[in-house]
């Protein structure tokens, strides 16, 4: 990689341009690698709302395509920081190192692995230009970390890659790079603490069955988004062994625009919800759609416990309270419709909500399917949830959302 002025110059000129055509044209700008220049164009405009520090400094160089795409975000990178203790770090898979730079903050001693050499001729440059009096001296090691020697610190992290050879993306721990599930007892001896970070798609009962000694997970979300699952097995003390499944702590953690959602529970906790016996007199008034981490941890018999709500149905997502909760982890709608499903109902629909945000929990369509149907547009102020109710069958919530 040759990083000039010149070079940085230019992807900032032509932040906004076509790269397509900047490509075609690349003969007219001598001295510029265009086609490395219209990659970090492109990882940028990814990255720019993922990474807003990064995005701001002209000087640092994004890595490609996947590993912006893998890299976390400025807030879930702070996040772990917050989750991990002691004074020595080592990221065994380092990749963009957004998270070793953040992680790291605070340490003594700080160790990026990576295997690819752009990767790591890039991380030594962005720890330069980043160079500051909260974080050690950066040491950088390149190679495959089952290769080379685990050194012994307070906190190894890695991120294993979620790609096959053939570029598809793989959920399951034994598929992704490295093979935590395999690798996990030679890491613990070396570490006082291992902390993971797995795909959004990954089976929960199926980390607690297969990761020795895990004591908490952490489900994080962005904007209502789930992004990550983090797994934290510290080493046990001499002569202890390893927790069981039954004594993981769970975190749900959600950085929205306006506020932050945390909510936690005791993984034995995590028994069935309460169900709707009969809707109140006059129907549903409240309906409550818990947050996407909350949900993402099946935590709604936690929830049922924590606050008065309870199921629509068995596997209705959807939750409902005789008052208002003004504090429910999740979004809060306010009902002004309860709309009996029916093929008649459908064809009339369209005139009564010519716009709608429409979703379905446990409902005879999907949400595409019941657009496609209504013909409603999508957006506006109205929430359309096509629901099962126990006591009521396939109905139609018209909803507002609560601010606040």
């Amino acid at each position: 990689m040759t990083w000039t002025p010149e070079l940085r110059d230019f992807i900032q000129q032509h932040l906004n341009d076509d790269t397509a055509e900047l490509l075609l044209a690349a003969r007219r700008y001598q001295g510029i690698d265009v086609p490395f220049a219209v990659e970090q164009i492109g990882a940028r405009k990814r990255l720019k709302g993922k990474l807003p520090e990064w995005y701001a400094n002209a000087e640092l160089v994004m890595g490609g395509r996947v590993p912006a795409e893998q890299c976390s975000s400025e807030a879930t990178a702070r996040y772990k920081r917050s989750i991990i203790e002691g004074k020595s770090l080592c990221d065994m898979t380092g990749g963009m190192g957004v998270d070793f730079w953040y992680m790291s903050e605070g340490m003594e001693r700080a160790i990026y692995t990576e295997r690819n050499e752009e990767l790591c001729e890039i991380a030594q440059h962005n720890f330069r230009v980043l160079k500051d009096g909260k974080h050690p001296e950066v040491e950088v090691r390149c190679g495959d970390g089952r290769e080379l020697s685990i050194p012994s610190v307070d906190v190894i992290y890695l991120d294993p890659a979620r790609r096959a050879g053939d570029g598809s993306r793989v959920y399951a721990m034994e598929d992704c790079e490295p093979n935590i599930v395999e690798w996990q007892d030679e890491l613990l001896s070396h570490a006082g603490m291992v902390l993971v970070k797995l795909s959004p798609m990954v089976d929960l009962t199926d980390v607690l069955r297969k990761l020795k000694g895990v004591t908490d997970v952490y489900v994080v979300g962005v904007k209502n988004e789930c992004k990550e699952v983090l797994v934290k097995a510290p080493r046990p003390p001499k002569g202890e062994g390893c927790r069981s499944g039954n004594e993981v702590r769970m975190h749900c953690v959600d950085f929205l625009a306006d506020r932050t959602i945390e909510y936690s529970y005791d993984f034995s906790e995590n028994i069935p919800p309460r169900i709707l016996s009969l809707p109140q007199q006059g129907g549903l008034r409240w309906v409550y759609e818990p947050d996407v981490t909350l949900m993402k941890a099946q935590a709604y018999g936690p929830l049922c416990q924590r606050f008065p709500v309870c199921q629509l149905d068995f596997e209705t997502h959807l939750m409902t309270s005789d008052d208002l909760i003004p504090d429910f982890p999740g979004r809060t709608f306010i009902v002004s419709e309860q709309i009996p499903f029916s093929s008649k109902t459908l064809k009339l629909l369209l005139r009564a909500i010519p716009q709608a945000n429409i979703a379905t929990r446990n409902f005879i369509m999907t949400a595409d399917q019941l657009r496609q149907r209504t013909r409603i547009k999508d957006g506006g102020d109205i929430y359309l949830f096509g629901a099962k109710v126990r006591g009521m069958g396939d109905v139609l919530l018209k909803c507002t959302k609560v601010e606040g």
